[in-house]
């Protein structure tokens, strides 16, 4: 179920073209070589940008290890893109938060307490000498905690009093209901090209004749009434699925070959394929389980990216609204290597 709802998830936004919003101490009398920017005439300390720095270092590295920082995206450098998109994370934080401000929100008890957690939490992963590298202090820390914390309750009073759209909920489902139906299907494979260091090589005329007629002679077996995962287990050469006996789970869109996928579709339940010709080789397909879309979890999970859409809006007429000054000085300085 959780798998599922992840990949729920996936669809929908791709469905609905949702992007999700980016994930205090008073600082006005920085000097100019303690503050990164100006937002709303509230000045920016370099140490907090430099959390925010951090985070992206993380997550790029994670995608790219250290040589990501050799890589160009649109010409650009990669450094000089993690120091942006960390910027316009802050600048997205530090204007929810002075709409919070405004909002005269402040923190319960309970979220005093999830301030304390998270900023040892961050602490730790920071590390004790990546923090003294850095110039950073408790303080620093705890503020982008809080800062955080308050972000997502200015997304709360914002969103109190949304109501979803039923008809409109109505409309999507059923346009997208093919879209969002999984099925659960049994494969033989018998290949005629071999992936090579991620790339599909074909293999020799021979061999591709013989996958054919063994591909012919399982279909046969199937056909006749012969144990299909026994079939799997002797037949097929697709081995990330034979532990599974050849079982895959799928929605539309999910980079499966399209000609398999189709097929799958094309399927009812225990009825067997014709031999399918994909980029790997033949396939016989039998259908296990059409699995219909939960209709309930995705209203729930449709309103839920609705109102994320609405705080999006709210969000970018705030940012749109802000002034901002960047202390292109300091900004030059700032490395992340």
């Amino acid at each position: 179920m959780m798998l599922y709802r992840k990949k729920l998830i996936s669809v929908l936004i791709l469905l609905i073209l949702v992007s999700l919003f980016l994930i205090s101490c008073n600082s006005n009398d920085l000097s100019k070589k303690e503050y990164l920017a100006v937002i709303n005439d509230e000045k920016i300390k370099v140490e907090e940008y430099k959390i925010y720095l951090w985070r992206i270092k993380q997550l790029y590295q994670s995608i790219g290890q250290e040589d990501i920082w050799e890589t160009k995206f649109d010409g650009k450098p990669a450094e000089e893109v993690a120091k942006e998109r960390a910027f316009d994370s802050i600048k997205s934080i530090k204007i929810q938060v002075q709409e919070g401000r405004k909002m005269e929100l402040s923190f319960t008890e309970e979220e005093k307490e999830e301030v304390v957690s998270q900023t040892e939490e961050l602490i730790n992963s920071i590390g004790e000498e990546e923090m003294k590298n850095m110039g950073l202090t408790e303080q620093d820390i705890k503020n982008v905690v809080e800062d955080t914390i308050m972000s997502q309750k200015v997304y709360m009073e914002t969103t109190k009093d949304f109501v979803g759209n039923k008809s409109e909920f109505e409309d999507f489902f059923e346009q997208n209901k093919e879209m969002l139906t999984q099925v659960r299907v049994k494969h033989i494979l018998l290949k005629t090209h071999d992936l090579v260091d991620g790339k599909l090589v074909e293999l020799s005329k021979e061999e591709q004749e013989n996958a054919k007629i063994k591909a012919e002679e399982a279909l046969e077996k199937a056909r006749n009434g012969e144990d299909f995962d026994s079939l799997v287990q002797e037949y097929s050469q697709d081995e990330s699925s034979l532990a599974y006996n050849g079982e895959y789970t799928f929605m539309r869109g999910q980079g499966m070959d399209k000609n398999f996928e189709d097929a799958s579709f094309d399927l009812k339940v225990n009825e067997i394929s014709d031999l399918v010709k994909s980029s790997y080789g033949y396939h016989i397909i039998k259908m296990e389980e059409i699995i219909e879309p939960d209709k309930e979890l995705i209203e729930l999970e449709y309103y839920d990216l609705m109102k994320r859409n609405y705080y999006n809006k709210k969000l970018e007429e705030w940012i749109n609204n802000a002034t901002v000054e960047i202390n292109q000085e300091v900004w030059e300085e700032i490395k992340i290597l």
